[in-house]
């Protein structure tokens, strides 16, 4: 059987360096539920569409050690996959403060997501995760690798993606903060009016209910935001 030219091998290894940061940072693809060799793997099956867009790459830095050539590669793939994964984040983020607020403890996680996630975190991470392949995430990241940005711009890539995630977290946190206080507010006014030992027992209850009400009530609406960052 032949093998690959010597150039597709080096475009390959290259387009490999430039999709890891994706593959590693971005919770729909796996985290701790795929060991690294099988992340490995699969940067490596995207490496294997995205090359082509390499091979200028390889002629022109042939005088380069390919050492240095796939650093700089990591580099440039690391907006993207900032990029892909700071929306994800957030929602997992977002997830945990509805737990805080509802004074459910941080719980064990799942293999899906990082350590210390809370349970409603690993929940809107999931579903974050779905959004994110079902709208062609997948896809839309591997066109983005192909055309990276310049090496003399990835910081400001960088803080751009971060900016947006703030924006995204205010965006998706906001009316979840406004319910508890808003909830918070009605509680104190009724615990005014009654008596005390009657009704806060009925507080934490009835908070979890308001704000997991008031997330439904929200969830079109982060889903068809987070499509449109994702």
């Amino acid at each position: 059987m032949d093998l690959p030219p010597t150039d597709d091998l080096a475009a390959i290894g290259l387009a490999w360096a430039r999709a890891m940061p994706t593959v590693v940072l971005v919770p729909a693809f796996g985290l701790k539920a795929l060991p690294m060799p099988a992340r490995a793997i699969l940067g490596l099956a995207l490496a294997a569409a995205i090359y082509p867009s390499l091979l200028p790459v390889v002629n022109a830095e042939r005088s380069l050690p390919w050492v240095l050539s796939a650093l700089e590669q990591i580099i440039l793939g690391l907006p993207v996959a900032l990029a892909a994964a700071i929306p994800l984040w957030v929602a997992t983020m977002a997830g945990g403060l509805v737990d805080v607020l509802r004074g459910s403890p941080v719980g064990p996680g799942l293999a899906v997501v990082e350590e210390r996630a809370s349970s409603f975190g690993v929940l809107l991470s999931l579903f974050a995760s779905v959004v994110f392949l079902a709208n062609g995430g997948a896809s839309r990241a591997a066109e983005a690798l192909t055309t990276a940005p310049p090496s003399a711009h990835p910081a400001a890539a960088v803080a751009h993606d971060l900016a947006s995630g703030i924006g995204l977290a205010v965006a998706i946190g906001g009316p979840v903060l406004i319910a508890a206080i808003v909830l918070e507010v009605a509680f104190a006014l009724i615990a005014r009016a009654a008596s005390p030992a009657q009704v806060h027992a009925l507080f934490a209850p009835v908070r979890a209910l308001g704000l997991l009400a008031v997330v439904a009530l929200v969830l079109d609406r982060i889903a068809s935001f987070m499509a449109i960052r994702l």
